[in-house]
């Protein structure tokens, strides 16, 4: 095939794949724009997800009229001249693409009033192509709407998910965005609901609460470091150790007023907490970075969330070092749960992804989180606990025939505190503990499914209150009537507030907020497959919630009743997420290995 130059529009529409991959992507570039503009109010309007309609109005500085189509060409920008610009960069964009992009794969207008002007102007770009340029009245500032958003490039439409995942991808993207700059109004709309309101006060802890509750503002640590020498400094919110999340979306990283994703910062951020934190567990934390424009690199990535630091010894050292001292002066406070001082906090043992569990109640009531086992000194050795004590009377072949006698899957032990190690007949068998109890669970679950009734509730006694983040609060009402079916009684009380009323029968012991947070982030941010049903998902995320967790000691009378139930089940091979739950070892290839022919005799 002979080489040739691409035509301008497949170029153009290519080109903007790198920049725009979805209707957030959209929002990212014309909220940035808005803010380089100096605007101190931002709306946002969506309609179907921002598939139909992205309408984003500021009240910043404005584009003069004749400068209006220049706007829309490649690499036209306002911020830099020159490349070296770049060491001393202030402002967000600075590539000069981000509309051109847009209305490449888009069909946009935009109104604009700038400075003094009298009256403002509109241009009308459709796929790339000026249709129309007038003289309009208008309020100071800019209006941009995108419609159609990919109906040139169809084969980019059918990759964008429902209107309501869509919505929450913009939803959280803008909350990150009023974290950013709390002294900017945000307002997000969809559908003519207010799904975001920030006041743009300036104060960042009153846009926390305002996101994220007020139980959650009043547990965050201020903090607020520099160093001098170098010229960084590093200043925000931290949560205390005992508000702790089950992935790190909750960490917002602001560098030179940027928003970023960066490993360096957020690894330096946990390191800082000394061992205060749960397994599996992220703290909440608002970071915002102050470096020299010079000291980082922000042409990385076509999205610019990726950033290069010059020093990022440097980072690290005064990140660490601000979350630690910040930690160990917090004073004692009266509605955190811990009785010591939080610098001489250590994670408690019975946690959400930590639970200890009742002998020969283990499938009764899997939330019970009360009870500690006593446990012998040599079950708590970790490693591999043997399979039975013998009686001095008893010998080795006795024991092993009255055991084998009672049952065909025999307990051995429990290696690493996550694999149960048994015999069954010539093979030996590794079980993962927290797939074979998912399993288990998950076959309760789907047993009730047909016969769900207000016996398989448990109601609660002091309804729970829930504030939920607004990037939830689009998904949530079409998730509600599935999880009504699993057993979970959630209503509206208020904006972004539910009050919790029943859980399934097997949540109703000790039930907590952490556990239900966890519960709906990850049924928010679920990434289903386009045929796997809603409500599916729902039992096998309750199943993994309510299953005993790897690394946590069991007792033996625990181990044998968790192996009696999943031999007995169907499918009990498998994890409801397809994992395997046990390995296993033939006699004869273990014979092999050990070079020991004639059946080890």
């Amino acid at each position: 095939m002979s080489i040739k130059v691409l035509d301008k529009n497949t170029a153009e529409q290519i080109a903007a794949g790198e920049v725009i991959e979805n209707p957030a992507s959209v929002v990212k570039e014309l909220v940035e724009n808005a803010l380089d503009a100096g605007a101190t109010k931002v709306d946002i309007v969506l309609e179907n997800g921002g598939k139909s309609l992205i309408s984003i109005t500021d009240n910043g500085r404005g584009i003069f009229k004749n400068e209006l189509p220049m706007a829309f060409k490649r690499f036209a920008t306002s911020k830099i001249t020159l490349l070296e610009d770049l060491d001393n960069l202030a402002s967000l964009g600075f590539r000069g693409e981000a509309l051109p992009s847009i209305a490449a794969v888009a069909r946009v207008n935009l109104t604009s009033r700038a400075g003094d002007s009298l009256s403002g102007a509109r241009i009308t770009i459709n796929g790339g192509e000026i249709i129309e340029q007038e003289e309009v009245g208008s309020a100071p500032g800019t209006r941009v709407e995108v419609r159609k958003l990919f109906y040139n490039p169809p084969g980019r439409l059918k990759f964008l998910r429902a209107a309501s995942v869509e919505t929450t991808r913009i939803s959280t993207l803008v909350s990150e965005m009023a974290l950013t700059y709390p002294g900017v109004a945000f307002n997000l709309k969809s559908e003519g609901r207010i799904l975001l309101n920030s006041s743009g006060g300036g104060v960042l802890l009153h846009v926390i609460g305002a996101l994220y509750g007020s139980e959650t503002a009043e547990a965050m640590v201020e903090l607020n470091r520099k160093d001098i020498n170098a010229g960084y400094n590093i200043s925000g919110f931290i949560s205390a150790p005992h508000l702790t999340k089950s992935s790190r979306r909750w960490i917002t990283l602001v560098v030179n007023r940027r928003l970023v994703k960066d490993p360096v910062i957020i690894n330096a951020l946990e390191r800082g907490y000394e061992g205060l934190l749960p397994r599996q567990r992220h703290p909440l934390a608002v970071l915002n970075l102050t470096v020299p424009p010079d000291a980082i690199d922000v042409n990385v990535h076509p999205a610019k969330i990726e950033i290069r630091f010059l020093k990022p010894e440097i980072v690290k050292g005064l990140t660490f070092k601000s979350v630690k001292t910040a930690l160990q002066s917090i004073q004692k406070h009266p509605d955190w749960p811990d009785t010591k001082a939080i610098s001489d906090y250590r994670p408690q043992q019975r946690t959400g992804n930590q639970e200890k569990w009742k002998p020969g109640r283990l499938f009764e009531s899997p939330g019970s989180l009360d009870y500690r086992p006593t446990r012998t000194d040599q079950d708590r050795i970790p490693g591999l606990i043997p399979a039975r004590q013998i009686r001095p009377q008893e010998t080795v072949r006795e024991a092993e025939e009255n055991t084998e006698s009672t049952a065909e899957l025999r307990l051995i032990g429990q290696f690493m505190h996550s694999y149960l190690v048994a015999q069954k007949g010539n093979q030996l068998l590794l079980i993962d503990q927290h797939a074979a109890h998912e399993r288990i669970n998950y076959h309760r679950l789907k047993n009730q499914d047909h016969r769900l009734t207000d016996k398989n509730k448990a109601q609660l006694t002091i309804p729970m209150i829930l504030e939920l983040p607004p990037a939830w609060c689009e998904r949530l009402p079409i998730l509600m009537p599935l999880l009504e079916q699993a057993g979970f009684m959630l209503e509206p009380i208020g904006e972004k507030k539910y009050q919790l009323r029943a859980v399934p029968f097997a949540f109703r012991e000790n039930i907590n907020k952490a556990e239900i947070y966890d519960l709906l982030e990850n049924l928010i941010n679920a990434d289903n497959e386009p045929d796997q049903d809603p409500r599916e998902s729902i039992l096998i995320t309750i199943a993994c919630h309510k299953s005993i967790k790897a690394k946590q000691a069991l007792t033996r009378p625990e181990m044998e009743q968790l192996l009696k139930e999943w031999e007995s089940i169907p499918q009990a091979g498998y994890c409801p997420h397809g994992r395997p739950t046990v390995i296993s070892f033939d006699r004869s290839d273990l014979d092999k290995s050990f070079h020991r022919p004639g059946g080890g005799d």
